[in-house]
């Protein structure tokens, strides 16, 4: 299996078990235990909301990891989630609300940007050639 099939079915897997499924399934009192403060009834809505979204995604990227014909679709919505959680993550880390946050909470967000910004790496890395397709050489149509 190439290299960007094996890190996009190594991003889903994570994406699901890490973010997806407790997201889904925790109670929110296993948040607080990890740092993260509390919150209210409505907000517990749009935290099972963003599991969901993380499970398809996930799925989507595993599948992109197991298809050849899919690779290039998953590797530029994985670019382009990483990228917008690397976003929502610094907005809150700087500028948001988690000044008020336990050191945890912070670690625990600040080492998903961070994984999300290698996983970034590793896909323009393992697929630039699938991403950036250049002129053959040889071909008579150029």
């Amino acid at each position: 299996m190439p290299p960007l099939r094996i890190v996009l079915a190594i991003k889903g897997a994570v994406a699901i078990v890490a973010l997806g499924l407790p997201t889904l399934f925790l109670p929110l009192e296993a948040f607080q235990l990890a740092g993260f403060p509390e919150y209210s009834e409505p907000s517990s809505f749009f935290i099972r909301l963003t599991g969901g979204l993380a499970v398809s995604v996930g799925a989507f990227q595993i599948w992109s990891g197991l298809d050849a014909q899919r690779k290039t679709g998953g590797a530029i919505l994985t670019i382009a989630e990483c990228t917008l959680t690397i976003l929502v993550v610094w907005h809150y880390v700087f500028y948001g609300d988690m000044a008020t946050w336990p050191i945890r909470g912070k670690l625990l967000v600040g080492g998903l940007g961070c994984a999300q910004l290698a996983f970034i790496v590793a896909i323009i890395v393992t697929g630039f050639r699938d991403l950036f397709p250049g002129k053959k050489t040889g071909d008579a149509t150029a």
